[in-house]
């Protein structure tokens, strides 16, 4: 009974949350005791997740539905709205759509330059094996909810 009381208290102890943050893992307290909130960092866009019989990047689609009093949609380094902005797409911008988060709030993208929006990025032909997108179009994070796929 000793032995179930002490394995207990330890899996009690592994448990709690000692940080002083209330459970958000987000927020760091230094020595001063004030909160700093952590970033989410980057996650880079990854092609090729269809496989060496597709392409790199299978959907197309168009930002749509932006809300009244926002004039463009963020792509973001992170699937997190907490993340840094990388660049801003206007309403009707075209983007190949590459992934999606685990949750699906989010899809991961290639943006072709505004002056050469027909430009395949590298992503309509098919690679051996998923991958991280390194270029030469800027790729990014954005809310799959301003998204409506026009192809793939």
């Amino acid at each position: 009974m000793k032995s179930f009381a002490s394995a207990l208290c330890l899996l009690l102890l592994a448990c709690s949350d000692r940080s002083g943050t209330g459970g958000n893992d987000n927020v760091l307290l230094n020595e001063n005791e004030t909160t700093v909130a952590l970033s989410p960092g980057t996650q880079p866009v990854r092609i090729g997740e269809g496989g060496p019989a597709f392409q790199a990047c299978n959907s197309l689609g168009r930002v749509v539905n932006l809300p009244s009093d926002e004039a463009y949609l963020p792509v973001r380094a992170a699937p997190f709205a907490e993340a840094d902005e990388l660049m801003r797409l206007d309403a009707g911008a075209q983007l190949r759509v590459c992934t999606r988060s685990i949750d699906q709030r989010w899809m991961g993208v290639v943006v072709a330059p505004k002056e050469a929006p027909d430009t395949d990025c590298g992503v309509a032909a098919p690679v051996a094996s998923p991958r991280a997108y390194t270029g030469p179009c800027k790729s990014g994070w954005v809310s799959s909810a301003f998204i409506r796929l026009i192809a793939g």
